[in-house]
């Protein structure tokens, strides 16, 4: 699809220090946000591109920022949002930032040159943590002096623990280029939260049966949210259905009343469209 650039008539360049920017990026596109103080959505941009890798993503990314006139504002926050599979989970008793590095390194290889970013999930006790080119995180902290650099999981985890009922078993997905993050809740506690790499719907559905018979959730009193790619897709909402039913679609509202695009599948900017919210 082409690009998507809505501004709306009451954003005013000059009053950008009283606003929030929110900055996603993937192997799949570019997407940007901006917020004025009462939530009220003033500018979204999706650029839609396909990238082979970490590498060339951040490179074209940091020439869309650079040549972007509204990017070069200055904000109030910026949120960046980077979609990568690559993240680990831990809990507020085991993080200790002297040995950080180490734990990290257990489960995961970071690259040579790479910068440790951490961030507490409040609601769930815990931090995320990942790793991104030192490089551009000098780039995006010098054009964004006020900045928050966090998983894309952060604002799915966070929004997902607001959204679920006592008594019930609930099933988040968040359907990404090449991966899906899952989360298993009961009562507000986190039961699992995982990534998973697929090629196809049979490999998220084999994965999503898999966590839920290894915690032993059957599909009885289960509730379950998709978002992100794919879901556009009937024929996947079906599929998903039929094997684990109860199945809603999460659907950014403000995005689909403002943006008239029946090829823009807005349910993939619900979390860039709240992260601001999450402070």
């Amino acid at each position: 699809m082409q690009d998507v650039y809505f501004i709306d008539s009451n954003f005013i360049g000059e009053n950008s220090t009283q606003y929030s920017l929110s900055i996603r990026f993937s192997t799949d596109g570019f997407s940007f946000c901006v917020h004025d103080e009462g939530h009220q959505l003033l500018v979204f941009h999706f650029q839609p591109f396909q990238c082979t890798c970490q590498y060339e993503t951040i490179e074209k990314v940091k020439k869309i920022i650079s040549k972007d006139a509204i990017l070069n504002l200055r904000y109030r926050k910026a949120f960046v949002l980077s979609c990568n599979k690559e993240k680990l989970l831990l809990p507020a008793e085991s993080f200790n930032r002297n040995n950080l590095a180490d734990l990290y390194k257990v489960c995961i290889t970071p690259q040579k040159n790479d910068t440790l970013l951490y961030r507490e999930i409040k609601p769930m006790d815990s931090y995320i943590v990942e790793t991104l080119p030192r490089h551009f995180v000098v780039f995006l902290t010098a054009r964004f002096p006020a900045i928050c650099i966090v998983n894309h999981a952060y604002p799915f985890i966070i929004h997902s623990l607001t959204n679920i009922l006592f008594n019930t078993y609930h099933l988040f997905m968040d359907i990404h280029d090449r991966y899906f993050d899952l989360l298993l809740t009961h009562n507000r506690h986190v039961i699992l939260f995982n990534s998973f790499s697929y090629g196809s719907l049979n490999d998220i559905i084999y994965y999503t049966l898999n966590c839920m018979q290894q915690c032993k959730v059957g599909q009885e009193n289960l509730q379950a949210s998709v978002s992100g790619n794919l879901v556009h897709d009937s024929t996947v909402v079906e599929t998903l259905n039929r094997y684990i039913g109860n199945i809603s679609i999460s659907n950014c509202t403000p995005l689909s009343q403002l943006v008239k695009n029946p090829q823009l599948n807005n349910s993939a900017f619900t979390y860039l469209l709240n992260i601001h919210k999450c402070e």
